[in-house]
């Protein structure tokens, strides 16, 4: 009997276990589950997890050493083009497609830190997005998330926010957080499983 209470992450492809799929998803809904207010809400809620997938490869050139654990990680997400996602040219607005990128770059970085055994949430440090061309209402994005770095404190993604069908290129970015400690009395994130 499925307990209603966890999140089937069947759905989502990859090679990361299913509960680092409810992870991030927990993360998620943690974040989409303000108030109704709240800025972004109903975007973020109808961002869709797609895959998740988290390997080793070498770093520093033609070493040939093999990393002996996960050194990068990759989800994809979808969503389609809405009427409150638009500016008044009815395509993606500006800081739309910011909104998108902070929670979508947030779940590569926790997926890889939950392969690593580290938390690895945190806050915006810095945000930087070319837009490439301009998404119309209705057009279907896949968004490819996948980790840069994390190393002590930062940790940092590129996102490329892209047709789905086409394959055109419409955003890219990167993102950089850095993890802090809860505030005494704040209400505490959802933890690592």
């Amino acid at each position: 009997i499925p307990n209603p209470n966890v999140p089937d992450v069947s759905y989502i492809h990859g090679n990361v276990s299913a509960q680092s799929k409810r992870l991030v998803l927990d993360i998620m809904a943690y974040y989409h589950g303000a108030k109704e207010d709240s800025f972004g809400v109903q975007v973020g809620r109808r961002l869709q997890l797609r895959s998740m997938n988290v390997w080793a490869t070498p770093r520093g050139g033609d070493s040939g050493r093999i990393p002996t654990r996960a050194t990068e990680s990759k989800t994809v997400f979808e969503i389609t083009v809405a009427k409150d996602m638009c500016n008044p040219f009815v395509t993606l607005h500006g800081a739309c497609a910011c909104y998108i990128v902070d929670p979508c770059s947030m779940s590569a970085i926790v997926v890889l830190g939950a392969a690593l055994g580290i938390e690895t949430t945190g806050v915006s440090q810095s945000m930087n997005l070319i837009w490439h061309k301009a998404a119309k209402m209705g057009t279907k994005l896949r968004v490819v998330s996948t980790t840069v770095f994390i190393e002590g404190r930062i940790r940092t993604a590129r996102v490329e926010i892209i047709d789905s069908e086409t394959d055109k290129l419409y955003v890219s970015a990167i993102h950089s957080t850095i993890h802090t400690e809860p505030q005494s009395g704040s209400k505490p994130r959802p933890s690592k499983m």
